[in-house]
């Protein structure tokens, strides 16, 4: 469970961290979407990602309330001891300083195409399966995925991941322990194709999953 202390540091800053984390993201999208094409691999991706959030960051005419954040790129974290290499990476952390503890909003991105980058990798392990096995954002009760697709329309990637959510339901042995499904939820206007879903975690907390799509191609 989430200790006190933390919890109520995300009751005071998680609307605004969710706000001020998606805002960096469509930034950075609208700064580095010339660049993505169907071969743009998901590292690239994520790096140019989390430098243009810097880049924005820092940037003059940025509000000042940004100098409050941070961007982690591939931070490594250790949820289970791992040491050296063996620690996990996050795609990109954004992180709120100024504050003890300093909390995080985790995006993990993953590629969407037809013939290779299926919807079950970007719900499986890799994607939204460490979440719900608490690898990464442990003891947030927020994240969000970043689904890069590469062909198709967002569409037909919001039918896969709604079928996949209703075939795991009713699998003998559900894996995503959703407890609402995918709904639209926009966080700020320039990113319309964004959405909603709560998951049961293997710690017994639940935690609710942003699910951004964006074109990568």
């Amino acid at each position: 469970m989430i200790s006190s202390g933390l919890g109520d540091h995300w009751s005071v800053y998680l609307d605004s961290i969710r706000e001020h984390s998606h805002q960096l993201l469509a930034w950075a999208y609208s700064d580095i979407r010339s660049r993505l094409d169907v071969d743009t691999q998901e590292p690239a991706i994520t790096g140019l990602l989390c430098e243009a959030m810097k880049r924005r960051i820092n940037a003059p005419d940025t509000p000042d309330i940004y100098a409050h954040y941070a961007i982690g790129d591939q931070e490594p974290v250790s949820p289970a001891g791992e040491l050296g290499n063996d620690r996990l990476r996050l795609d990109v952390h954004v992180l709120r300083t100024g504050i003890r503890p300093h909390l995080g909003y985790v995006f993990e991105a993953k590629r969407l195409r037809t013939g290779g980058y299926p919807i079950s990798k970007y719900a499986g392990v890799g994607g939204m399966g460490d979440f719900l096995c608490c690898r990464y954002a442990q003891g947030c009760p927020e994240a969000a995925m970043i689904g890069f697709f590469q062909d198709k329309d967002i569409a037909h990637w919001i039918g896969e991941l709604r079928r996949m959510f209703t075939n795991d339901a009713s699998d003998s042995l559900p894996r995503l322990a959703v407890r609402s499904g995918l709904s639209r939820r926009v966080v700020i206007n320039a990113m319309q194709r964004s959405y909603r879903s709560e998951h049961g975690r293997d710690d017994g907390t639940t935690i609710a999953l942003f699910h951004v799509f964006l074109e990568a191609n």
